[in-house]
């Protein structure tokens, strides 16, 4: 598909990557109206460079930000599992509390029950035998001894009621103020339960944002990897097409080179006929360096747009040399017109003569196409004298200059 830039600091970078065989036609000779028809032989490829590159350019200008988002969170959530872990064990801790204190209200309890008991036996035997009991123990004394150890028996039991009743009022505050201390834990117990369950909460929430900053840090990481490996196959795709290219232009200069020759003089070859009549030139020839790859290149001819299956003409009469196909230049046909003085008619989508065809100036040698390396219908003209090839302008008002970054024949 064509690829059409825009008048822009966009299209500027785009033109400046045009590079290879195929410069850039255009169907005016203003610089920006040149720029603004470019077409690059590799447009699909570079496009998928540029792309890659601001892919590269935005992954790397986030990553640092990425990568700082990533460290906050990841220390937000160290900290909240800490503070989760702290609150963890003052819980444990205040529940071990807990238990041991009502471990105790349950001891205090079983005493307090045994006490009653034994206050309400006491209660229970005095109430049975009323007070006159007691003297009656000591009535029925036989002997002052018998009454002595009457009354210290009386004595002991009465000492007894009382420190059975003292131990049982004892054991009932005990429990109160054991009571209060496990209703106390239970209420530290809670807010140590809401504090770890709100530690929970902010560390799992911290945990997810360290995941997301994480995952941010993993893609754009991920985004730099497949930016440079498309740069990566572009780089050693564009080498093998300009590997390609050199070979072409090589094989194309030794076919033109084995043609007829002359004194060599560009001044002493004829006149030749534009090729598209009512299409202006576009890029013309020169030196390409891929910014990319630095790779090396160079554009031999002259590029002239026009729309696929408009008729080529032939610059001058004279033989078809060749006609045949070319990985770089797709349908090529060389004419000899003697002297040494050839021209080429490169990406037709198809020809009208064949080799050794005779041809006069003007006659249709084929058409306009988009074969070989290049993305658009246009016409790549070259003009060869003895094999080396010149500037076909020169034929059309400029300087007849050899193009001094072509091959060097028999190479």
């Amino acid at each position: 598909m064509r690829a059409i830039l825009q008048r822009s600091s966009r299209g500027l970078l785009l033109a400046s990557l045009i590079f290879a065989s195929i410069a850039a036609p255009s169907i005016a000779d203003n610089i920006n109206q040149q720029v603004a028809n470019a077409e690059d032989d590799l447009t699909q490829a570079t496009q998928e460079v540029l792309d890659a590159q601001t892919s590269l350019a935005n992954a790397r200008e986030k990553l640092p930000a990425a990568r700082t988002a990533f460290y906050w969170a990841n220390k937000e959530e160290l900290d909240a599992r800490a503070s989760y872990n702290t609150a963890a064990a003052n819980l444990a801790d205040a529940k071990t509390q807990l238990k041991e204190a009502n471990d105790a209200v349950v001891a205090i309890q079983a005493r307090i029950a045994d006490l009653q008991t034994k206050v309400d036996l006491f209660a229970r035997s005095i109430y049975q035998q009323g007070e006159a009991s007691q003297w009656e123990i000591v009535l029925q004394a036989e002997s002052p001894t018998d009454l002595s150890s009457r009354l210290e028996a009386i004595k002991s039991v009465s000492q007894a009621s009382a420190h059975s009743l003292a131990n049982l009022n004892s054991a009932k505050a005990d429990l109160k103020v054991q009571v209060a201390v496990a209703k106390g834990l239970t209420d530290k117990m809670q807010g140590l339960a809401d504090a770890a369950s709100q530690a929970l909460v902010e560390a799992q929430t911290a945990a997810d944002r360290a995941a997301g900053a994480k995952a941010s840090v993993d893609a754009l990481v991920a985004q730099e990897i497949s930016a440079l490996n498309v740069a990566k196959q572009f780089k050693k795709e564009t080498k093998h097409r300009y590997d390609v290219l050199r070979a072409e232009q090589v094989r194309i200069q030794n076919l033109s080179n084995n043609g007829s020759h002359g004194s060599g003089d560009p001044q002493a070859t004829g006149a030749l006929d534009w090729p598209l009549p009512g299409f202006a030139a576009g890029g013309g020839v020169g030196p390409r360096t891929n910014p990319y790859t630095g790779q090396q290149g160079c554009h031999t001819g002259q590029d002239i747009a026009a729309p696929s299956g408009t008729p080529i003409h032939a610059a001058a009469s004279g033989i078809v040399w060749y006609a045949g196909w070319s990985i770089a230049y797709g349908n090529v046909t060389l004419i000899d017109h003697g002297d040494g003085l050839m021209t080429m008619y490169a990406h037709q989508s198809r020809f009208a003569l064949h080799k050794g065809d005779g041809v006069v100036a003007g006659d249709v040698i084929g058409y306009v196409g988009s074969t070989g390396y290049s993305t658009g219908p246009h016409l790549h003209f070259e003009v060869h004298i003895n094999g080396t090839n010149y500037d076909p302008m020169g034929w059309f008002g400029r300087s007849k200059s050899v193009v001094s970054c072509a091959p060097t024949r028999g190479i």
